[in-house]
C-alpha cells in the first residue's frame, strides 16, 4: 500500500439481459430434435476479450467499419452480416491516442451461423481463436456450451444439477479445456427436444477426475430459448486469485459468476486530520471474528481478505474530539473488493464505500474519484496532461456530491489532477491541484478531495 497526495505526489440474473439473446459455441452445432429448425438468414459476428492483463480492444474490418470494442471479460455486440470471407484487425489505443496494432484474423462467415472471435492468453502475445455454430430456433429449451480461457491452460470437469440438488446429485457433462468449445448434452432428454429444459440449475467445477468442488454457482435461472456459453476465466483487478465464469449471449453485456464460497476483501482509509489515530473495528458476521486496528490521519490500510457477508464498521476517536461512527453496514459479496473511506464532517465521523474495479490495470486504469468535502455538493475533477488545460482535458469527472464516488477509465499516463467547484456566479474556484502524477502502475487508484490545513483549506490525495 502506498499513499500519495499533493505533498507526496446474480437467482434471476439473466433477466437483466435483453430478450431474444442467443449464444456462442466452439463447435458446429450437432444433435437436437427441437420442434422447429433454424430460420436465421444472416451471418453473425461477435468478439470476446479474455486476456486478463490487457487493454480495451477494438475489432474492425481491415480498411473498413468498426465492430466495437471490449474490455477484459466483456464482448462486443453481435453484428448481422452477409456471408463470405472477412479480414478483421484488432487494435488498442495508447495514452497518446495512437493506435497500436495487435493482430489480424480472417473469418469465414456463413448464413445462419454465428462466429465468435476469442482473444485469450497473455496480452503481450495473445491468442485469437474462432468458433462458430449454427443458430437454432427452440421452444422451452436451451443449449449450453463451455470453454476454458484460463491463461495457465487449466481444464475443469463441468457438473450441473437441478435447482436444490447438491454436488452429489450433479451430472457430469464433460471436461472443459482451452482447445475446444464443448457443447454439453442434457441428461434428461424428452420427446420434444434433446436440449436442456428451461429452468433453474447449479453449476459445479472440479479439477479433472476429482470430486473436490472448486467452484459452485448460485442457482441460475435459464429463461431464454437460446444458446448459452460459459467461459471459465482468470480473476483480474483488485482481487487477483480465483475463477470467474462468464456467460456470453448476443449482447455486449456479460454476466460474471463468482464462486458462492469466494472470499471478499476490503481496505479502509482515514481521511481525517485528527491528531489521534482512530480505533477501527470491522466485524459483526457470525462466521468471522471481529478485527480491530488503528488508522492514523491519512493512512490507508492494506487489503484484508475476509469471508463474504454483511459486516459492521465501528470507528471511535480515543481523544473524544469527534463523535464516533457506530455499526456502519458493509456488505461484501463473493469475489468483491470494497473501499471504506472515513471522513469527519461537523465533528462527526462518517463513512463512504464503493466497489473497486475487477478490470486489469496494466494499460487502462480504473480510477475512483470521491468528494469528501461537505462544503460543496458539485465538485469537478479534471485530469490534465502536459499539453492540455482544464478546457481541453479529455478526461474529467463532474458534479460529485459530498461522499459521492464515481470511476473513470484512464490510459496509463501522467496527469495533473485539479479539483474545482462553481460559486454562485458560476465561476470556477480552485480547491487543489497536484503536480503531474503517473497513473502508470498496475494498481487500483482512488482520488479524493478533502479538508486540509492548506492555503485553500482543501487537498487532493491519490491513494493506491
Amino acid at each position: 500500500m502506498q499513499l500519495t497526495s499533493h505533498s507526496l505526489l446474480t437467482g434471476t440474473w439473466f433477466r437483466t439481459l435483453a430478450m431474444g439473446f442467443t449464444a456462442l459455441v466452439g463447435l458446429t452445432a450437432c444433435g437436437g430434435s427441437d420442434s422447429t429448425s433454424s430460420d436465421y438468414s444472416y451471418a453473425y459476428l461477435q468478439f470476446y476479450n479474455a486476456s486478463p492483463n490487457g487493454a480495451n480492444v477494438e475489432m474492425r474490418e481491415v480498411d473498413g467499419d468498426s465492430f466495437g470494442s471490449a474490455q477484459f471479460g466483456d464482448t462486443t455486440s453481435m453484428y448481422s452480416m452477409d456471408d463470405g470471407e472477412l479480414e478483421l484487425e484488432f487494435i488498442r489505443t495508447d495514452a497518446n491516442d495512437q493506435e497500436v496494432f495487435i493482430d489480424t484474423v480472417a473469418v469465414d462467415l456463413k448464413e445462419g451461423y454465428k462466429t465468435i472471435v476469442v482473444m485469450s492468453g497473455d496480452f503481450s502475445s495473445p491468442m485469437f481463436t474462432t468458433y462458430s455454430y449454427e443458430r437454432e430456433t427452440m421452444e422451452d429449451h436451451f443449449r449450453l456450451f463451455g470453454l476454458s480461457v484460463a491463461v495457465d491452460g487449466a481444464s475443469y470437469d463441468f457438473y450441473m444439477s437441478e435447482s436444490g440438488d447438491p454436488f452429489e446429485a450433479a451430472n457430469y457433462l464433460g471436461t472443459v479445456t482451452t482447445s475446444d468449445m464443448l457443447e454439453f448434452e442434457y441428461w434428461d432428454k424428452d420427446d420434444d427436444s434433446d436440449y436442456f429444459d428451461e429452468g433453474e440449475y447449479t453449476i459445479y467445477l472440479t479439477e479433472p477426475g476429482s470430486d473436490e468442488v472448486l467452484f459452485e454457482s448460485q442457482t441460475l435461472d435459464f429463461v431464454y430459448e437460446t444458446e448459452y456459453v460459459m467461459t471459465l476465466r482468470d480473476v483480474s483487478g483488485a482481487i487477483q486469485d480465483g475463477l470467474v465464469v462468464d456467460t456470453i449471449l448476443n449482447s455486449s453485456t456479460v454476466t460474471a459468476l463468482t464462486d458462492v464460497e469466494a472470499d471478499s476483501q476490503y481496505r479502509i482509509y482515514n481521511s481525517t486530520n485528527l491528531d489521534t489515530p482512530l480505533q477501527v473495528t470491522f466485524g459483526g458476521n457470525t462466521d468471522e471474528e471481529d478485527v480491530s486496528f488503528t488508522l492514523a490521519a491519512g493512512e490507508l490500510s492494506e487489503f484484508s481478505a475476509i469471508r463474504y457477508g454483511d459486516y459492521r464498521v465501528t470507528v471511535t476517536d480515543p481523544s473524544g474530539t469527534v463523535s464516533g461512527l457506530s455499526n456502519k453496514l458493509i456488505t461484501l459479496n463473493q469475489g468483491e473488493s470494497k473501499a471504506v473511506l472515513i471522513y469527519n464532517t461537523n465533528e462527526i465521523l462518517g463513512a463512504a464505500t464503493f466497489v473497486e474495479s475487477g478490470l486489469p490495470q496494466a494499460y487502462d486504469k480504473t480510477v475512483n474519484f470521491i468528494n469528501l468535502v461537505s462544503d460543496f455538493d458539485d465538485v469537478d475533477f479534471y485530469l490534465v496532461r502536459n499539453d492540455e488545460t482544464i478546457d481541453t482535458a479529455e478526461y474529467d469527472v463532474q458534479n460529485l456530491e459530498f461522499a459521492e464516488s464515481t470511476s473513470e477509465v484512464l490510459p496509463s499516463d501522467y496527469y495533473e489532477v485539479i479539483a474545482v467547484y462553481e460559486d454562485g456566479n458560476e465561476e470556477q474556484v480552485l480547491l487543489d491541484r497536484t503536480a503531474l502524477f503517473g497513473f502508470t502502475e498496475e494498481e487500483n487508484y482512488i482520488v479524493t478531495v478533502e479538508p486540509a490545513d492548506t492555503p485553500t483549506g482543501y487537498e487532493i490525495n491519490i491513494l493506491y
